[in-house]
C-alpha cells in the first residue's frame, strides 16, 4: 500500500515536518510494508520556510530582524539557487505579539523588509 502523508503544522505542538513523521511512524507500526511519502504542507504562516526546505533543499540563513514590537527577533529564510523564500511570520507574526499588545497601530512589519534586504545582500535575484 502507498500512503501520502501531507499535514500542516499542529500549532503549538508539532511542525508540519514533525507531524508528517509522527503519522508515518504510527502508520508503519501497524503496517510495516506500507510505502509512505511525506509531503508536509504550509499555509504560508509559521513553518513555511521549514516545509520549503524539506521540499526544495537549499540553504537556511539565520539572521536577526526587527520584530512586530520593535525588539530584535531571530529569523531565517531559505535560499534555493538565486531565489530567497521569506516567511513574513518570522519577523512580524501574530505569535510574536502577546494578546494584550495586539494593536496594528503600534506594531511594525519592518523586519520583513529587513529579511528581504538580507536575502538580496546574500545574492538573491528573486524573493518569494
Amino acid at each position: 500500500m502507498r500512503i501520502v502523508i501531507a499535514p500542516d503544522k499542529f500549532a503549538g505542538t508539532l511542525s508540519a515536518v514533525e507531524a508528517a513523521e509522527a503519522v508515518a511512524e504510527g502508520w508503519r507500526s501497524v503496517d510495516p510494508g506500507a510505502q509512505t511519502r511525506l509531503l508536509p504542507l504550509s499555509d504560508g504562516g509559521p513553518g513555511f520556510v521549514e516545509v520549503l526546505h524539506t521540499a526544495l533543499g537549499g540553504t537556511l540563513h539565520e539572521t536577526e530582524a526587527t520584530g512586530p514590537l520593535g525588539d530584535p527577533v531571530a529569523a531565517r529564510y531559505l535560499m534555493s539557487g538565486a531565489t530567497a523564500y521569506i516567511e513574513s511570520a518570522q519577523a512580524s507574526g501574530l505569535h510574536l505579539v502577546p494578546q494584550e499588545r495586539r494593536d496594528p497601530g503600534a506594531t511594525t512589519s519592518r523586519g520583513v523588509g529587513e529579511l528581504i534586504a538580507h536575502a538580496v545582500a546574500a545574492g538573491a535575484r528573486s524573493v518569494v
